[in-house]
């Protein structure tokens, strides 16, 4: 994946006038983008710790930037917080959805007023390894879950989860003490009820018939440099998505964008793909090498995730995670591979 192509011209129906602001504000995204880098990983650990899958995570931070974009461009008055700012959007998305699905009940008590707040042991703290704490933080209801995170993994006072969470600090304690009360619960009876159980959300889809033996075809296409057998891998209407960064939809729009960015002439590395599996789900990695580089090493530089077609071995969907640096760390991460990171959009 490299620099992308612009698609200037403008479309049937597409007044000169919309064309130019859609640039004015793709490079506007693009900016506030860069502008967010210093929080974003600690936004990004915040997301993951309240969803089961890096790509839910993933989703979740994708889908606070688009809002906090647009809440940005109707203030007035400063971000006093950015990280506090961020993680409150985060926050209220994460629970609508919830909410959404119907599967839940969210509801806010102050029973525990007279509780210590700050001089609390913190039961995460004999917690060494990430994947142990989030699973024990999988175990709590979302506003406990969202509490005991904010106070006990980001230090937040209790005033400042208050507004946030917006509610009131009374509230905050009761949630604090009650998500507590479980994970130390849940650290001495291994026998306690399932993340599943007690955290519905979204979840990694089960493999799909064929999925595996597509994305091999896929790979094979790409390691062949054979950029007609990638676009006919997709549905006529397939999707291509820069996860962040850019769309393209239908065949022609699908070889003009992504796929000649990576594998035409003029791009400045050679790309070599391997199918794994991670979390539940067959994936793509893609790895680089600078051309021209004598003995320049390979890594992992982005990871793709396909989304077939009903019925039919074809690509409805896939999706590019070039410019998620935490995707990129923790998947290639987690599969002991070296890799490297790309920043968080083009140029």
């Amino acid at each position: 994946m490299t620099a992308g192509t612009d698609f200037e011209a403008c479309a049937a129906g597409e007044t000169q006038a919309l064309a130019e602001n859609r640039v004015d504000l793709r490079q506007a995204r693009r900016d506030f983008l860069v502008a967010l880098e210093p929080v974003r990983a600690s936004v990004y650990a915040y997301c993951r710790s309240l969803t089961p899958t890096v790509w839910d995570a993933e989703d979740l931070l994708q889908e606070t930037l688009t809002k906090a974009l647009a809440e940005a461009s109707q203030r007035y008055e400063p971000i006093r917080n950015t990280q506090a700012w961020l993680v409150r959007i985060a926050t209220n998305t994460w629970i609508d959805s919830l909410r959404r699905s119907g599967r839940v009940t969210l509801e806010w008590t102050e029973s525990a007023l007279d509780l210590p707040d700050d001089g609390a042991e913190d039961p995460l703290a004999a917690l060494a390894v990430e994947s142990a704490l989030r699973q024990l933080l999988h175990l709590l209801p979302p506003r406990e879950r969202a509490c005991v995170v904010l106070k006990d993994v980001f230090s937040y006072s209790l005033a400042e989860i208050a507004g946030m969470l917006e509610t009131t600090p009374g509230a905050v304690k009761s949630a604090l003490h009650r998500g507590r009360t479980t994970l130390r619960a849940a650290r001495t009876d291994s026998a306690g009820p399932s993340p599943e159980t007690l955290a519905p959300g979204p979840r990694a889809a089960g493999r799909h018939p064929g999925h595996q033996a597509l994305l091999r075809r896929l790979a094979a296409a790409f390691n062949a440099y054979d950029i007609d057998a990638m676009v006919s891998l997709f549905l006529a209407s397939g999707r291509s998505e820069v996860v962040g960064n850019a769309t393209e939809t239908g065949h022609g729009e699908i070889r003009a964008g992504s796929l000649t960015d990576t594998f035409g002439p003029d791009a400045a590395e050679i790309h070599r793909s391997t199918v794994h599996h991670f979390d539940g789900e067959d994936i793509i990695l893609m790895w680089e090498r600078q051309k021209n580089v004598p003995g320049a090493s390979e890594v992992v530089s982005d990871v793709l995730r396909v989304r077939p077609a009903f019925g039919a071995p074809l690509v409805a969907e896939l999706k590019w995670y070039f410019f998620c640096p935490e995707v990129v760390a923790e998947v290639a991460g987690g599969l002991g591979l070296p890799f490297k990171t790309n920043g968080v959009s083009y140029f």
